[in-house]
């Protein structure tokens, strides 16, 4: 039987500071074939699905979820967003390329990519929310012939914090971006306050799927607002990575009250399995 905490080394590729404490790392899998598409339980990771999360640790410094942030692609290569906030990622900040992690993974379910098909979509994001996000947009930006039209909703705090800038001339041209700040500076032209402030100004598409995604204090709030825009519940899906523990349904920090589990049945979720969960969201 496979050890299900077993861990295996990666090699990080390339560094790309976002901000002053955030920065994309690319890893790729010291033995590469552990990171092809296979079915087999003899392979260590499969493919990954946009949504899903890996566990990184280093030794001494303890084992953290991280949502894979980058669309799956032939190189083998991932990427995840990794903001400093405590030992383990001030330890990933000290890094350098050529440095070897460990990692275990992926795990959870998702986004259900096949019901996203030809349908209008809404992405709404707050903060580092955007990361989990990303392997989407990737793929929209891409394939945008298969999907309808597709809105991305987007809160920073300050424009200094905003992730994944150099990209946003790329994403425009499939997606209407729509972006605010808490905290504008004098050379922002764009909206000011907080994400749910946009819906008040801009239209949603009509019988369109949304995925959300940031801090839990922002889904009550966003969820009210596009109810109240007609958005249908079983319309609604929700990222809930932020409750990520072991991966693997054993240490019990994830089990919502429904007896899902967010690391197996998630993180991906939709907003008609939790709406009846107290403390979920």
């Amino acid at each position: 039987m496979r050890n299900q905490y077993k861990t295996y080394p990666l090699i990080i590729t390339n560094i790309e500071s976002q901000n002053a404490l955030v920065k994309v790392f690319t890893l790729m899998p010291e033995d590469r074939k552990n990171i092809k598409c296979a079915t087999d339980e003899k392979k260590i990771i499969k493919c990954w699905v946009p949504g899903q999360f890996i566990s990184i640790s280093i030794p001494g410094f303890g084992e953290a979820p991280f949502a894979i942030c980058s669309s799956p692609n032939p190189c083998n290569e991932f990427q995840i967003c990794v903001q400093k906030k405590g030992g383990l990622t001030s330890k990933f900040f000290s890094m350098s390329v050529g440095d070897e992690i460990d990692f275990r993974g992926p795990y959870g379910n998702g986004f259900p990519i096949s019901k996203l098909s030809k349908r209008n979509l809404l992405l709404i994001a707050g903060g580092l929310g955007l990361a989990p996000l990303r392997p989407l947009i990737q793929i929209i930006a891409n394939h945008a012939a298969e999907f309808g039209k597709v809105q991305l909703f987007g809160g920073s705090r300050e424009e200094k914090m905003m992730l994944f800038k150099n990209e946003y001339g790329a994403w425009r041209k499939n997606i209407e971006l729509n972006l605010t700040l808490d905290i504008p500076n004098e050379n922002w032209n764009g909206s000011t306050g907080l994400v749910t402030a946009l819906f008040d100004k801009i239209p949603i598409s009509k019988n369109a799927i949304a995925i959300i995604c940031g801090p839990p204090v922002m889904f009550p709030a966003v969820i009210k607002k596009i109810k109240k825009k007609g958005m249908a519940e079983k319309n609604i899906y929700l990222l809930l990575e932020r409750r990520m523990h072991c991966g693997v349904g054993i240490c019990q920090h994830c089990v919502l009250v429904n007896g899902k589990y967010v690391c197996k049945d998630g993180p991906v979720f939709n907003y008609a399995e939790l709406k009846d969960s107290p403390g979920a969201i």
